[in-house]
């Protein structure tokens, strides 16, 4: 489905669809996009681990402040990343099944949640 539809049908107030939409999207582009950035996130990790190899062996305690605090900062993107991961799918799924008006099945999504 392609952006048109979705804004066709997103703007024309018809919500009948939108969870499958947000599901085709789900299905079609979550796995390489969660691919995409666990990748990125790995060659971050390297390049900063190098980072503060490197400014640990030269003594400097500035260079080493800032490497920490850069491995920090990728420590704490990686959490997020796996949160979104577990998340998104449930969320989606919440969302379709608010969308379908399937009442039951959306308290139920949530009391797992919660």
């Amino acid at each position: 489905m392609n952006n048109t539809t979705f804004f066709t049908v997103l703007l024309a107030g018809n919500f009948d669809n939108v969870g499958k939409i947000l599901e085709s999207f789900l299905n079609q582009w979550w796995g390489p996009l969660i691919g995409v950035v666990a990748a990125a996130g790995t060659v971050l990790a390297i390049v900063i681990g190098v980072k503060w190899w490197l400014a640990s062996a030269s003594g400097d305690e500035q260079k080493i402040k800032q490497a920490k605090n850069s491995a920090i900062g990728v420590f704490i993107g990686i959490i997020l990343m796996f949160l979104i991961t577990a998340l998104v799918p449930v969320i989606v799924a919440a969302f379709q099944a608010w969308f379908d008006n399937d009442a039951q099945e959306y308290m139920s999504l949530l009391a797992n949640v919660i």
